[in-house]
């Protein structure tokens, strides 16, 4: 006997072609309807698609309603939760998705409990880390619709795994959550349930009844009593269910189920959208800055501050991660949303930005204005990671003098001076004549390199001199070196010197342009396309040769069709301007990055493709995940055949990335490290090239019959939408960092990456310039005690990645979240070093104590299983 669990819910999307104010509107009439229907018997049970954030936007407008929402919540017909907003899995950081859900399940729990089920019946794949996540929020079971490869498994319901030996009992609505409306709008049972049944490997059968922004259906039981009726000699029975009821049958039988592992992100069962990572760059740019900034940056600067008396706001933080993951939910992040709704996603992201912004500059100068023995003009720069750095830092001072030095103490430190600009200080007048010469200060743009200790900060001495200082001139030269790297300028083109290997890779970065006839869901080429292999032509080029840094700024302006028209004609009256810096730095391996151009054309596609100078054929590519990193096929074995297979579109080797992406031979490999660009695909004749995609440029959130995707379009299908702001005819910067080294490491990739993509805050005690910060104007009492930099903890294992450092719920203690990215298990032995013996223990990621360690000074936690996750807790008072 078939048991099918029909499951009233409604999908509503937090915002897409709409708003998330349009959507309101309905959601609060919505939500009388939810109400009466469980009044009065009308749905036993009803599914508010398992996101918060919702909810958190009624309550703010009928609080009222919260004593009703509590009780149905409690009497477990109404469910909720566990997500903040139902989020994408594969290009927002794994603390963001644990934030996300900790959101949620708090909001949650607040109203009477969370339904502890990872739902998310409608994101555009599935990150391969997700069991572990699951499981350390305390959630055992999943549902999910797009995504999964037929090779994996036929059945609908499996295990989910992995490789740190996480699990999930998970149910695949293959055909949507919105399969179930067939059962109100079909009389054809025998029909309808063939589509249920179809690849179910147990008793107990999902149906979902619900869709997008869908009324509750009214007349669920008598249609559930008609299909009975009309099955009643097919072994099959319908009943109302909920979730939670579904996986307690399914549990049962959870031996005999499949056991899978990996992302799901294939076509096989529904659109994936393969490019929607980089779709909107503007909005990926601005989410990744302030996932950076929140994650390394502000969160354990809040923490070193609090251990100084500096009290930590837990609140604050919660209100800039609500604005974070807002930005999260599926068509949020992939940016395939109208105009007015990217519009409104750009300014959350903007207030996150501001709020960061100034929370980070209020603490360091906090700090820096308390420290023992300040002087005037102490330079403080700061180090939130919890190692030590040695880095080149960019950085101003602001002087009386024209001239200065700078000490370690005694130590004089190098220091190169790139701009100086004189500035007023006094009162502003119509008359500048009037202007007292006595209020004029100077302005320094510097960069010296600093080693920095672990959470911890140091001060150097600014110590004015009489005389002029020398500014670093840019040269016209062509050529920039350091121990490692020779890049030289030729032919219009850039080549790589690699010394260590002797080897020579000609013309090892350049940009690629292609036309682009898709929308803001997928890539796809123009029907009449033209490609161009954009050179430096007629470029301006520079040099600067500083202390222990080197730059090459390469300005000029390539000439491309401005549309399609003119590209299927071979026209080009487009035009974009660009400026090209690359830096070598004496303290790491690394080649910097920085493209600035000026995007005044329309559909197409810009990469920035990186020749990797591997002789050797590759077939297989690597990239980080929320915990990890996963390897993918450089050439899908279904490209050649994909429409007979049935596959819903192209599967282009198109791949999301969070920070970094490799290829690689057993000596030496690229690694490319990004902020804010998410997308890549492994090019070239041996597929030894990786392509960045910087960004797309497009005009309608949906198109039909693209060659990529065929058939229907995306998004609407009754309707163009267009969306003339994501042309992106704008102003962009790209980042990014090239490592060329050996053996293939992902532990040394992320710490790479978060040395160089996590800025070092800095303050200079002065009165001059008032305006080095936004807040720098106001008043400030220090602190009514000096302060000093006391060690707060360092991690001593370089095969482990820090991945967060937070305030415990209770406040009495600290959780740092750390990771083993490596696919082999590795030592927890001696990896954190404090100054002192504290209280430690093991917790799950929500801060419960799973295991009591004991005092210790060297944090020991036994071994780290391949891809593992732990979270330790140290008691307040180190």
């Amino acid at each position: 006997m078939k048991r099918v669990h029909v499951i009233q819910h409604t999908h509503w999307d937090f915002e897409w072609y709409f708003t998330r104010n349009e959507a309101m509107i309905q959601f609060v009439y919505h939500m009388d309807e939810v109400f009466e229907s469980l009044r009065k018997q009308i749905v036993d049970y009803y599914l508010l698609d398992g996101q918060m954030s919702i909810l958190d936007d009624y309550l703010d407008a009928y609080p009222e309603k919260k004593a009703e929402l509590q009780k149905w919540v409690r009497a477990k017909r109404l469910f909720i939760g566990p997500w903040y907003t139902q989020t994408d899995e594969l290009i927002v950081t794994g603390e963001s998705i644990i934030r996300n859900l900790s959101l949620g399940m708090k909001l949650a729990d607040e109203l009477g409990g969370s339904q502890k089920i990872g739902y998310l019946p409608d994101s555009f794949g599935q990150g391969a880390d997700m069991p572990k996540i699951y499981n350390g929020m305390g959630i055992h079971d999943a549902v999910f619709w797009r995504g999964l490869p037929k090779e994996k498994t036929n059945n609908r319901e499996f295990n989910w795994q992995s490789e740190d030996g996480s699990n999930v009992t998970t149910i695949n609505i293959k055909d949507g959550y919105f399969v179930g409306v067939g059962l109100i709008e079909n009389d054809d049972a025998e029909e309808t349930m063939k589509t249920v049944v179809a690849d179910t490997s147990l008793d107990d059968i999902a149906l979902p009844v619900g869709g997008d922004q869908r009324y509750v259906d009214y007349n669920l039981k008598d249609r559930i009593n008609f299909y009975n009726q009309e099955l009643k000699d097919k072994d099959i029975t319908l009943f109302e269910s909920n979730y939670p009821k579904l996986f307690e049958d399914i549990n049962k039988q959870k031996s005999n189920l499949d056991t899978i592992s990996g992302e799901f992100i294939t076509s096989s069962v529904s659109k994936i959208h393969r490019s929607i990572y980089s779709s909107r760059y503007d909005q990926k740019y601005l989410n990744d800055k302030v996932e950076r900034r929140m994650i390394y940056q502000l969160e354990p600067l809040m923490a070193m501050a609090d251990r100084i008396g500096i009290p930590y706001k837990k609140s604050l933080l919660d209100k800039i991660w609500k604005l974070i993951v807002r930005n999260h939910a599926h068509d949020s992040a992939g940016g395939c949303n109208s105009d007015k709704t990217n519009q409104i996603i750009l300014e959350r992201l903007r207030e996150a930005d501001q709020l960061l912004y100034s929370t980070v500059d209020y603490l360091v100068r906090k700090i820096s204005e308390s420290e023992q023995n300040k002087k005037p003009n102490d330079l403080t720069f700061f180090n939130t990671l919890p190692y030590p750095v040695k880095k080149n830092v960019h950085f101003q001072v602001s002087l009386s003098e024209k001239n200065f030095e700078t000490l370690d103490v005694t130590n004089r430190v190098n220091v190169d001076v790139l701009k100086v600009t004189k500035q007023y200080c006094g009162q502003i007048k119509r008359d500048e004549s009037q202007y007292d010469p006595k209020d004029y200060y100077y302005i320094f743009d510097c960069v010296a390199d600093v080693t920095l200790p672990a959470l911890g900060w140091k001060t150097l001495t600014i110590k004015p001199l009489s005389g002029e200082l020398a500014i670093l001139e840019d040269l016209r030269e062509t050529v920039i070196e350091n121990d490692d790297f020779k890049i030289e300028f030729d032919d219009q083109k850039l080549n790589l010197l690699n010394k260590k290997k002797n080897q020579v890779i000609a013309n090892f970065i350049k940009i690629v342009d292609d036309g682009d006839e898709g929308d803001t869901y997928d890539y796809s080429p123009a029907y009449s396309d033209k490609k161009f292999d954009l050179t430096f032509e007629d470029a301006k080029v520079t040099c600067q040769n500083g202390n222990s840094f080197k730059t090459m700024k390469i300005i000029g302006e390539w000439k491309l069709p401005a549309d399609l028209n003119e590209r299927a004609n071979g026209v080009t009256n487009g035009k974009i301007s660009y400026q090209l810096i690359l830096s070598l730095d004496d303290q790491d391996s690394l080649i910097k990055v920085h493209l600035l151009i000026n995007n005044q054309i329309k559909d197409h596609r810009m990469r920035a493709v990186i020749d990797s100078g591997i002789d050797d054929v590759q077939t297989k590519s690597y990239a980080d995940t929320a915990f990890g990193y996963i390897e993918r096929p450089v050439v899908d074995k279904n490209i050649h055949d994909w429409k007979e297979k049935g596959l819903h579109e192209e599967p282009s080797s198109i791949f999301p990335m969070l920070h970094w992406t490799n290829i690689h031979n057993e000596n030496t490999g690229l690694t490319l490290m990004t902020k804010g660009i998410k997308e890549y695909q492994v090019v070239g004749k041996n597929y030894n090239k990786i392509a960045l995609t910087l960004f797309r440029s497009v005009g309608f959130l949906g198109r039909p019959d693209l060659i990529r995707r065929p058939g229907v379009a995306s998004g609407n299908q009754f309707t163009y939408i267009p969306t003339p702001d994501s042309q992106l005819q704008e102003t962009l910067h790209f980042k990014f960092a090239i490592s060329i080294n050996g053996k293939f490491n992902p532990a040394r990739n992320m710490k790479e990456f978060q040395e160089y993509a996590i800025s070092n805050p800095y303050y200079q005690v002065q009165n001059l310039n008032q305006f080095t910060n936004i807040l720098k104007y106001f008043v400030m009492h220090p602190l009514n005690k000096t302060v000093e930099n006391r060690p707060f903890f360092e991690l001593k294992k370089d095969g482990l990645i820090f991945s967060s450092l937070t305030e415990s719920k209770d406040r009495s203690g600290w959780l740092i979240r750390i990771y083993n990215p490596n696919k082999i298990s590795y030592s927890g032995n001696d990896i954190i070093k404090l100054r002192q013996k504290c209280l430690t223990s093991l917790t799950d990621f929500t801060g419960e104590i799973i295991n009591n360690l004991g005092l210790q000074d060297s944090i020991s936690v036994g071994s780290f299983a391949p891809g593992e996750i732990k979270t330790i807790k140290l008691e307040k008072g180190i």
